[in-house]
This record gives structure tokens, C-alpha cells and sequence, in this order.
């Protein structure tokens, strides 16, 4: 099949009822990014194997304006940034046939389509390529012990396609069927177009079923079944026990990547590490830490337990971030150390610095925020508040419980102490000079 001739089509027209968060329920987070972004990430790397053929996703009445600002923001709009998403809108939930129908009409004559859902993010590129290189296209299935809420696969004689039976629509036979619809298919586009137009409503539900469209053009044009032993790549995310289920499988999926690649989890059932973490190899993880995408650990560093690193939060070689400690847009320095219940905020720490606990970087004024930045080698004392903007210099020294305030830097060496900070007197002459 010649590249161009593969169109991309998402289906995310629902109204995100079952979801009940108000908003819709292709913007929840996923292991630090949007639902929909998984899917559309892996159809982006597909579509670099195919660059001649469009990208469809359609949207329903209820959200769409959400989902196109994210999309805009993104730039994953067609004509806009390095995006190529064109938006299709479903004006009346009548089902994923008249989706299809949609999308359809915004594609020229040719061609084959690839559709998937919206709310299936652990699909693999691999998985859809193997699906579309199928001869005469055709669908995936999935095998489910307990099958409740998916379309059960009906084989002939021969064991090919003989119908998709929506669970609303089945016997008790029918519903004792684990090969279930994964609701992912490849087709020819203009068979489906017309295969679409010949749709009616007299079924349980009174929708107009892909699925039905699906059947005809895969029977007719002899389409295979790629069938999945392992149902968890096509779990889809209909209520939020739906999201919890898919977002321990992909961060359990991500964890073991790191473990490939020499990085230490002492207890993965008890980490999270989003997407989009760089995690260098000897770093060692452990319990009840979070790292949020963005962030970067190099080799060496210990992290936890009970660590929480935000997005901008950069640990150079051997650097330790310890029990109930967060960082956000922090870059500590090789050998850096902060141990215990700190606050590390828009700031950096040189090389071999000591934070103490309960130190503070107060980063924010209720208008600004503002950086503060700590030499290498310097020892921060415990309950330190470091109010930015603010520098305390190499090797320079804060006594326990001083408020270094704004633009009230430490000089390099220097030891200061107190509320406001001020220098240590150590000597009469020293305490002569400051009352003079």
C-alpha cells in the first residue's frame, strides 16, 4: 500500500457523561500529559511512515471548543506549528457510524482509512502498522475474561469475520464471547463511505454502528482480524476507574523502561514517574517519589523517598534529593544535597551544596516569581528562608532559622544569621566596627 493512501481519523466525539468531572474527558491527565495526546502521538509517529495521507479527528458538540483550544496551544492544528490535525464536528451524538460519516466527508475519494478512538492511549504504533498492512484491511480484537461494556466478536465457519454484536444487542450466547472489538479498523475509504450511507438505527441503542459499516466492508473485501492475546493495549477510558486502570499499566510501562536502562526502583509499585522523564542510568529511585514530566535526573543521584520533582527540576551527577523534599524549575549541581522537608523553587544550587531541612527559596510575592541562586559548596542551615530575589555565594554559610531577604546577597565565604539575616559578628573589633 503506497504511503500516502493511509488517512488517520480519531473519534472523540463523546460527551464525557460517565466521566462526571465537568470537563471533557479527552484533556484528563495521563501520566503528565492529555488523554488524547497519547493517542495522537502514536498516530504523529505513524503518519511520518505514511506523510501523504490526512489526519482527522472529530469532535462532538459538548467540548469541542476546549479541544481546540488545547489543540491550538499545541500547535497540532492543520496549518498551524508542526500539527496536521484537521477538526471534524459531529453536531448530534448518533453514534460512531455517523462519526465515521464525518470524517469521511472531509477526505478525497481513495485510499484507506485508519480510525481509532480517542480514549485508547495504549495503543502501539506497531500494533496499528501491522493492522494496516493487512491485505483487504481490517480490525482489531482483543481477548477478555470478563468482556462487560465491548462488542463481541462473531466467526464463521472458516473462523473470519462474520458480525460485530454490541453488547446492548446480546444473547446470552453471544455475550459469553471473550474475543471482543477493540473498536480500531483500517478500510478502504470509499467502501466505508458507502457502506456508511446505507446505515440504519434499529438496534438497542438507535445509533448508527461502525461496527455494521465495518462487517460489510471487511467481508466484502476478504479484511482479516488481528487479534491481541494480551487486552491491555486496547483498554479504553470510559468512567475514572477506566483512567486509574490505564494509568497503572503505562506507568508501570514506563518504569520498566528506566529499569532497562539501569536506573534503580527499589519499590516500582510505589513510584510514579510521568511521561518525558530522562532518568540517567545508576540513578537510583526510591519509595513513594514523583517525578512529573520534564524533569531530569543525571547518573548517580539518589532520589526519595517521599521526593516530589516538578517540571524544570534538573539534578546533575550524584546530586540527592531526600524525604519530603520538592523542587520546581531547580537545577541542583554535581554532589548537591538536599535531605530533608525543603521547598526548592525557580532556583539553583551549585555543586557540592548543603540545603538543611526546612530550608525555603519563598519564590513567589503574590504578583512575581522570582529565582534565587546558592553558590557551590554552601551550607544552608535548617529552617533557612531564602526570600528571592536573592544570592547566597560560594561556600557562604546561613545560620539556623535566618530570613535571607530579597536582593540581600550573601557574599561569597560569608556567614549570616538572624531575622533579617545579617553578618556573624565573630570578634570585639568586628562588633566595634558594625555599631560605628
Amino acid at each position: 500500500m503506497p504511503a500516502a493512501d493511509l488517512h488517520l481519523v480519531v473519534l472523540a466525539g463523546g460527551n464525557s457523561t460517565r466521566i462526571r468531572t465537568g470537563g471533557p474527558k479527552a484533556l484528563l491527565d495521563l501520566c503528565g500529559k492529555p488523554l488524547l495526546a497519547h493517542v495522537l502521538d502514536t498516530l504523529d509517529r505513524l503518519h511520518a511512515r505514511h506523510p501523504g495521507g490526512r489526519r482527522i479527528l472529530v469532535l462532538g458538540p459538548v467540548h469541542h471548543s476546549a479541544l481546540e483550544a488545547w489543540l491550538r496551544k499545541e500547535g497540532r492544528l492543520a496549518g498551524e506549528g508542526t500539527g496536521g490535525w484537521e477538526i471534524v464536528i459531529q453536531e448530534e451524538p448518533r453514534g460512531t457510524g455517523d462519526a465515521a460519516r464525518c470524517a469521511l466527508g472531509a477526505l478525497p475519494a481513495g485510499g484507506r482509512v485508519l480510525l481509532v478512538c480517542g480514549d485508547t492511549p495504549l495503543l502501539r504504533e506497531e500494533t496499528l502498522e501491522a493492522l494496516a498492512a493487512l491485505p483487504g484491511g481490517g480490525l482489531l480484537s482483543a481477548v477478555e475474561e470478563e468482556p462487560r461494556g465491548y462488542g463481541r466478536i462473531l466467526r464463521d465457519a472458516r473462523g473470519g469475520l462474520e458480525a460485530i454484536v454490541e453488547e446492548a444487542d446480546c444473547d446470552a450466547r453471544t455475550a459469553a464471547i471473550q474475543e471482543v472489538n477493540a473498536g480500531v479498523y483500517c478500510l478502504e475509504a470509499d467502501a466505508l463511505r458507502a457502506a456508511c450511507a446505507r446505515l440504519g438505527a434499529d438496534n438497542a441503542q438507535g445509533e448508527l454502528y461502525l461496527t455494521d459499516a465495518a462487517v460489510e466492508v471487511l467481508r466484502a473485501s476478504g479484511g482479516g482480524i488481528l487479534r491481541l492475546e494480551d487486552s491491555g493495549e486496547t483498554l479504553g477510558v470510559n468512567t475514572l476507574e477506566d483512567l486509574a486502570r490505564v494509568a497503572a499499566r503505562r506507568r508501570a510501562a514506563i518504569l520498566r523502561g528506566h529499569m532497562a536502562r539501569g536506573v534503580i526502583v527499589d519499590a516500582p509499585e510505589l513510584t510514579v514517574v510521568e511521561e518525558d522523564v530522562e532518568i540517567g542510568p545508576g540513578a537510583r529511585l526510591m519509595p513513594f517519589s514523583v517525578l512529573r514530566r520534564g524533569v531530569r535526573v543525571a547518573s548517580g543521584c539518589v532520589v526519595g523517598p517521599f521526593a516530589h520533582l516538578r517540571a524544570g527540576t534538573v539534578l546533575q551527577e550524584r546530586a540527592e534529593i531526600g524525604n519530603f523534599v520538592e523542587t520546581k524549575n531547580a537545577e541542583l549541581g554535581a554532589g548537591a544535597k538536599a535531605k530533608h522537608l525543603t521547598y526548592l523553587g525557580d532556583c539553583s544550587v551549585g555543586a557540592a551544596a548543603n540545603i538543611g531541612c526546612g530550608t525555603i527559596t519563598a519564590n513567589y510575592d503574590g504578583k512575581r516569581k522570582s529565582r534565587t541562586e546558592i553558590g557551590e559548596e554552601a551550607f544552608i542551615g535548617s529552617g533557612t528562608v531564602l526570600v528571592a530575589p536573592v544570592r547566597v555565594g560560594r561556600a557562604a554559610v546561613t545560620g539556623a532559622g535566618a530570613v535571607v531577604t530579597r536582593n540581600r546577597d550573601v557574599p561569597d565565604g560569608a556567614t549570616v544569621v538572624g531575622v533579617p539575616a545579617r553578618p556573624l559578628k565573630t570578634s570585639a573589633a568586628e562588633a566595634a566596627d558594625s555599631e560605628d
